[in-house]
């Protein structure tokens, strides 16, 4: 019965980490010169409310849904390493460049065996969400102020 209540604690506590993620990429994101900052900012609120709907589906369940022994925590820390190197690259790098580093950083966690396919399904992944925003719907992404290097 102990270990169904700390699984339950530990997958409630997730979902409160979460929030504060989506918070934080809000509250950076906020930080941004001119139309940059609206991506981070649409991201952040996403994950917040995400987060949110997972906490309160988890409430509702009686016990908890993620069995811990089940867990590679080896991907799970290398998943929330990039994230939190993302966090901090983004206004660097920006949007292309961090992104595509995420998914491929992500995708090598998880012991994917192809490094052309670890390297391509994030770059075609960028690729889209580039096209689509920045083409398409007209959306600035942030680029980074390495950009303004070159």
């Amino acid at each position: 019965m102990e270990k169904k209540n700390s699984d339950k604690i530990t997958e409630l506590s997730f979902s409160v980490v979460l929030a504060a993620v989506g918070v934080y990429v809000f509250l950076e994101g906020r930080t941004f010169r001119g139309n940059d900052k609206y991506f981070p900012m649409i991201v952040g609120v996403l994950v917040t409310a995400v987060s949110i709907w997972i906490f309160l589906e988890d409430l509702k369940r009686a016990g908890a849904c993620i069995r811990l022994e089940k867990i590679n925590f080896l991907a799970v820390g290398v998943a929330i390493s990039a994230l939190v190197l993302y966090m901090f690259l983004f206004r660097t790098l920006g949007y292309p460049i961090s992104t595509f580093l995420l998914g491929a950083a992500i995708i090598l966690g998880l012991r994917y065996e192809s490094l052309r396919g670890a390297l391509l399904w994030p770059a075609l992944m960028v690729g889209v969400i580039f096209v689509v925003f920045k083409v398409f719907l007209k959306v600035p992404l942030p680029v980074g102020s390495l950009w303004n290097l070159f």
